[in-house]
């Protein structure tokens, strides 16, 4: 006799914490547009490889002002004497490098233009093993009983809840019944 294969199955999806995750991803978008805008100001942008300008900011921004201005005199210059010799001042850059490097929101580079890394998947919760899927199975029948039974008397979430031992929740933010697996 063949054992049956096992299943994953969808337990809940947080789509609160999605939605934050992609706010931030885009705010980290945003962050990175301020930094190409200041760059621009004192170099051609074109040059920037956008992957190690999302690594670093600064270090990018370095090597192509190097390789754009290094020539202005006939000794290679440090780059922070380029910076003094151009009268630029690198903080704005690197307040914005800190800001991004805070935030833990994913982005990625896709031909040449900046996209959000966060996937509903990340904040998805399947089942582990055929005992979960059991008892999720059962918990939503049981939920589906209680919709039932709602249409005719009040029923009690919190009661519920307790009275199964947290085999159910409660979403108050939904106001739906959900499994706790």
């Amino acid at each position: 006799m063949k054992k049956k294969a096992f299943v994953k199955m969808k337990v809940w999806e947080d789509v609160t914490s999605y939605n934050k995750a992609v706010k931030q991803a885009e705010e980290k978008i945003d962050i990175i547009r301020q930094a190409l805008e200041w760059c621009s100001k004192h170099i051609e942008t074109d040059s920037i490889d956008r992957k190690k300008f999302i690594a670093d900011f600064v270090e990018e921004f370095n090597r192509v002002l190097e390789l754009q201005k290094g020539n202005i005199t006939k000794v290679k210059l440090a780059v922070e004497k380029l910076h003094f010799l151009l009268d630029i001042h690198i903080t704005e850059l690197n307040v914005l490098r800190d800001r991004f490097k805070r935030m833990e929101a994913e982005v990625y580079v896709e031909n040449d233009d900046f996209v959000c890394g966060v996937s509903l998947e990340d904040f998805t919760r399947y089942t582990q093993n055929e005992e979960e899927n059991q008892r999720l199975i059962i918990a939503n029948n049981f939920i589906d009983a209680i919709d039932k039974v709602e249409k005719y008397n009040k029923c009690y979430p919190m009661d519920l809840s307790r009275g199964t031992s947290d085999f159910i929740k409660f979403d108050f933010r939904k106001n739906v019944y959900v499994a706790n697996i």
